[in-house]
């Protein structure tokens, strides 16, 4: 074996179903934030790619309710962006939302959303998945910045509230 394979066999691992739910999940959002919505008709053969899942940190490929996770979390972020943003440009005031790198914005997309849909997922578990996406894919500032915004989101949105609202600010409970 090479070093090269030596070292990208090194950096496999096992992780969660949700874990590598997340990893599949955050890639395609950035994939929707570079196609647009053109990329909704790639979704299921990008998911389901094993170039796509060998190039993940994973010992192996993702298992399909890992995929089908994937899916929902990606096409519900991804429809659900125009308050995610608005929400995480409250988080981020001093960050306009398209100065953050692709990673890091999606990664903040995709926890917004968890934390706000998933009722069965503590919002501790959620961002620090986030955080842990954050050291995988983004730079060194990454991991700190995602955990205090999406921290801050969650005080701002509640704890136990789950389901989007009429309205784009979150209901008080």
């Amino acid at each position: 074996m090479s070093s090269a394979s030596e070292s990208s066999a090194a950096r496999k691992h096992t992780y969660s179903k949700r874990t590598q739910a997340r990893m599949l999940a955050m890639q395609a959002l950035c994939l929707f934030d570079s196609l647009g919505d053109a990329f909704n008709a790639q979704l299921e053969h990008f998911l389901a790619d094993r170039v796509v899942q060998h190039d993940l940190p994973l010992a192996e490929p993702p298992p399909p309710e890992s995929q089908r996770l994937a899916r929902e979390l990606a096409r519900g972020a991804w429809r659900d962006r125009p308050r995610l943003d608005a929400w995480i440009t409250r988080a981020t005031p001093e960050w306009a939302l398209d100065r953050l790198s692709p990673v890091d914005r999606n990664i903040l997309r995709l926890g917004a959303y968890e934390l706000y849909e998933s009722v069965d997922t503590p919002p501790e578990v959620v961002i620090d998945d986030a955080v842990e996406l954050a050291k995988l894919f983004g730079n060194t500032d990454s991991p700190g910045f995602v955990n205090v915004r999406l921290d801050a989101l969650r005080r701002e949105l509640g704890v136990g509230r789950r389901g989007f609202g009429d309205s784009d600010q979150p209901r008080q409970v």
